[in-house]
């Protein structure tokens, strides 16, 4: 599976990610989406700078998944720190995504630079998550 993924172009995530400082990503974990569409190594994360993006630019292959729930033992701030290196957040960031019941870690290989492909962003109307596809032509 193939999956838009909406960074933040205020935290530069797309340069971290291009420069290789980051090669991890927090995703929200929504229980009804996820028995549907699980994110799983192998599977490609097409990278957008944000929501309003329109072009395709960088790719990447998952290579692991992690979902972490908060409990009292080891709760998502403290798996948040340990893998800062690899996420790279803000403190914005940190602190929006440690106050979340679960979060899934999605860890990808090397990103990759591609030919430009100019997305029909009217295909894409819900732009609050992720979006699973199969083929790049269902949403260019």
């Amino acid at each position: 599976m193939n999956y838009l993924v909406f960074l933040n172009a205020q935290a530069g995530e797309l340069e971290k990610i291009l420069s290789g400082t980051k090669c991890m990503v927090a995703k929200e974990f929504d229980p009804t989406r996820s028995a549907r569409q699980p994110v799983s190594p192998g599977d490609t994360l097409f990278f957008l700078r944000n929501k309003d993006e329109c072009t395709l630019r960088v790719k990447a292959t998952v290579v692991r998944v992690f979902s972490v729930a908060n409990n009292k033992d080891d709760g998502i701030s403290n798996i948040l720190k340990e893998m800062q290196s690899r996420l790279q957040l803000t403190e914005e960031q940190y602190n929006d995504w440690s106050v979340n019941q679960h979060v899934t870690l999605v860890e990808f290989g090397t990103a990759q630079k591609i030919t430009a492909v100019h997305l029909a962003m009217e295909k894409i109307p819900d732009r609050s998550t992720w979006i699973a596809f199969e083929d790049l032509s269902l949403i260019s």
